[in-house]
């Protein structure tokens, strides 16, 4: 048992020091796009940003991916019905905008020559689910206003927050950076239930498939 536990600390040994022996490199950027949102009768456009990606090339052919994410709904994904406000008697419709805030956790292979690289990878991500309200009031001459509403009328059950995520990258160097197009398709693995005054009225399964631009430099020189 103790010469089966010693080889097996002698290869981790040589593995992370192979890793570290490569002048592993850090890059920090970020990135934005759009995507097609499916699994809730139909397909709707979304946008999705990315204000913090952290890619580490840990060896010539790998990096280890992470940072944190927004990807938004449009505001007429959830739509409750139409109230009388007792307060002013005028109609008003409410609107929920759902956004996942999501932090992945991607390995990737990179394959990178002086000039391009191209990566492709997938992980996991956890995916904390907000909801804002937005109210558009119609007084009696039919004029309509949109406005920010105070309170959090619509909220989310999301029994299970962790996801799937694929990617995968064209990139171009740019002195210590990389400016690159990506492809991502994100999958949760449980449905979302949208509640509006603590009532059900509807669920879904957020898959989304986003187009991204974005830059990342490299902070630690090889």
């Amino acid at each position: 048992m103790k010469m089966k536990a010693c080889i097996i600390a002698c290869i981790l040994l040589l593995v992370t020091g192979n890793i570290f022996a490569q002048s592993p490199q850090l890059y920090i950027g970020g990135k934005a796009g759009l995507g097609l949102i499916t699994g809730q009768g139909g397909a709707v456009l979304g946008g999705n940003l990315n204000p913090i990606q952290l890619d580490w090339q840990m060896t010539k052919f790998f990096v280890l991916g992470t940072g944190m994410g927004f990807y938004f709904a449009p505001q007429t994904n959830q739509t409750a019905l139409k109230q009388t406000d007792p307060g002013s008697g005028i109609m008003e419709t409410y609107a929920g905008m759902e956004t996942h805030m999501v932090f992945p956790l991607i390995l990737k292979a990179n394959f990178k020559p002086s000039i391009f690289s191209v990566e492709f990878g997938g992980g996991l991500y956890v995916s904390p689910v907000l909801m804002n309200t937005t109210v558009e009031k119609t007084n009696n001459n039919g004029y309509t206003v949109s406005e920010a509403y105070g309170k959090k009328l619509f909220s989310v059950d999301h029994p299970n927050p962790f996801g799937l995520i694929a990617s995968g990258s064209f990139g171009v160097k740019i002195g210590k950076g990389i400016l690159f197009l990506d492809l991502s398709y994100l999958r949760d693995f449980s449905e979302v239930t949208v509640k509006f005054n603590d009532e059900n009225i509807g669920h879904h399964l957020w898959n989304m498939l986003a187009a991204n631009i974005g830059y990342k430099h490299g902070i630690l020189s090889k």
